[in-house]
């Protein structure tokens, strides 16, 4: 292969127990402040760690997408993220892809995920694979941390 060159697919797969210090590192660098400690991604892989979706590049992990399911075929992308270096090469939407396959898979109804009001970038992928603008909360996180909530309906 060509150093120009690209892979079709970028690889995605479940994530392990043993990606989570690397998605604690990535958490760090994307959402600085808001990522999540390590100590609570952990717990939450014990929840829903089997629907976590993870993607590689020459072997490291490079993006993530943390998805936690209900029981009312609800689901919601609670954290994902790509590396700066892994940007513009298909990995955020074979992420999103293949974690809305699983939602499908688990019989999920509607898939929800936060966005931060001017985010592009987020905007457009999220937009490219099914999602729409539902609602909006001034302090979702909190004080001056406002987000969008958009969601994908998936028909059966």
């Amino acid at each position: 292969m060509l150093a120009f060159e690209q892979p079709d697919d970028p690889a995605c797969r479940i994530a392990s127990l043993s990606d989570l210090d690397a998605i604690r590192a990535l958490e760090v660098v994307e959402f600085e402040h808001l990522a999540y400690p390590y100590f609570v991604l952990r717990q939450l892989f014990e929840l829903h760690g089997a629907n976590w979706t993870v993607a590689e590049d020459a072997g490291a992990l490079c993006g993530y997408v943390l998805t936690a399911i209900d029981g009312d075929s609800t689901a919601w992308f609670l954290g994902f993220a790509v590396a700066s270096e892994c940007r513009g090469r298909g990995h955020g939407r074979a992420l999103l892809e293949a974690a809305l396959a699983q939602c499908r898979q688990a019989r999920a109804e509607q898939v929800f995920v936060t966005v931060k009001p001017g985010n592009r970038i987020a905007y457009h992928l999220y937009k490219e694979v099914g999602f729409v603008w539902a609602d909006h909360e001034a302090a979702y996180f909190g004080a001056d941390e406002p987000r969008d909530v958009l969601v994908h309906r998936i028909y059966h």
